[in-house]
């Protein structure tokens, strides 16, 4: 299967907004994640149909023009993220090489934000040249660790960014100020439960966000800030304990191999399951064993 790619219209047609192979795609289906380098000399008009992100984690300057508007120079600092136009055409001229982490949000993961944040049923991000905002800025810097891992923590830490991402957005960048919703708390006991009996049961499964919420019957925003309210952790934290607590009753039992329990549980490689193990239960895998 080929990996879905942030695109953009150029020259009349809908492409790979950078192009060169996406060495590593991102687990979520939703949240599109590249990082590329802008080389000094580079040129482009494009119109981007989707919002797009972008995280500067170098400095760089670009000559920047929308719909045929007179040219401006902007330096953008190391840390700074912009937010693209949408649905408008662009020219942009790279004065600088500078890597960027690109990332896609969906319109779905915003109006479900939108929608469990304020009585709003859609949302439409404000474009910006250049924000420094350290909480956007800490997510992206999340997701970009993330890739440089392989995604080693699976799909469920992607979307509890996305979730975190989009709440972020919809606060603070929306072109409407929306009334506040009022909140509503968290899980019904039957809602939780419904929840706990799933994840116990499909363990050794991704577990993605958009499956627990439709085992609740909720829209992943909600559930994200729901389950948190609930259990006073993140979907994603309450999994990895789970995880870590089903691996210490198998590592108790003969015959299990650390690479066995591993993939019993849940974790993509034997690596990641050995780091999370030791950060949660203060001694390795193996170490565990020995002392058993």
């Amino acid at each position: 299967m080929t990996a879905q790619r942030i695109s953009a219209i150029q020259e009349g047609q809908l492409q790979p907004m950078f192009g060169g192979a996406l060495e590593i795609p991102s687990p979520s289906p939703t949240l599109l994640i590249e990082t590329h380098r802008g080389e000094a000399g580079r040129a482009y008009t494009r119109i981007i149909p989707r919002h797009v992100l972008t995280l500067f984690l170098e400095p760089a300057a670009v000559w920047h023009s929308a719909d045929g508007a007179s040219t401006s120079h902007i330096f953008i600092p190391a840390n700074t993220v912009v937010m693209s136009l949408r649905g408008r055409s662009e020219s942009v001229l790279w004065l600088d090489p500078a890597q960027v982490l690109v990332v896609e949000v969906s319109d779905r993961a915003l109006a479900e934000a939108a929608g469990t944040l304020f009585d709003a049923q859609s949302f439409e991000l404000m474009p910006s040249p250049g924000v420094q905002d350290a909480r956007l800025s800490a997510l992206l810097q999340a997701l970009h660790a993330e890739q440089v891992s392989g995604y080693g923590s699976g799909r469920l830490f992607v979307d509890g960014i996305e979730q975190a991402l989009a709440a972020c957005l919809v606060s603070r960048y929306s072109t409407r100020r929306p009334k506040r919703r009022v909140r509503t708390g968290g899980l019904s006991p039957s809602r939780a439960k419904r929840l706990v009996d799933h994840i116990q049961a499909h363990i050794g499964s991704p577990l993605p966000l958009d499956e627990l919420a439709a085992c609740a019957g909720l829209s992943s925003s909600y559930l994200s800030r729901a389950f948190r309210e609930t259990f006073s952790v993140t979907p994603h934290d309450f999994v990895l304990d789970m995880r870590i607590k089903r691996a210490m009753e198998l590592l108790a039992q003969p015959g299990n191999s650390i690479l066995d329990v591993a993939q019993l549980c849940g974790f993509q490689t034997q690596q990641h399951f050995s780091r999370i193990f030791r950060q949660r239960v203060g001694v390795s895998p193996g170490q565990f064993c020995r002392e058993l």
